[in-house]
């Protein structure tokens, strides 16, 4: 099998800085702190301001209704 003339130059593509894991991270340099203040956000959302549907019967009331 011939070996590649072109591999110890291109060799660079794939080492330091330029590994796929690293040109993974600089693709979304933001992601983790957006995820990490998006799952903040949701837990204070839901201890601080509990779901109000809007509903005002009282719960049985619902139950009676039939809707067509």
């Amino acid at each position: 099998m011939a070996q590649d003339p072109w591999a110890k130059r291109e060799a660079w593509r794939y080492t330091g800085a330029f590994t796929r894991a690293n040109r993974f991270k600089g693709a979304f340099p933001g992601l983790g702190l957006g995820v990490g203040a998006f799952a903040v956000y949701c837990i204070a959302e839901q201890l601080f301001f509990p779901a109000d549907h809007g509903h005002h019967a009282p719960a049985g009331e619902h139950a009676k209704e039939q809707h067509h």
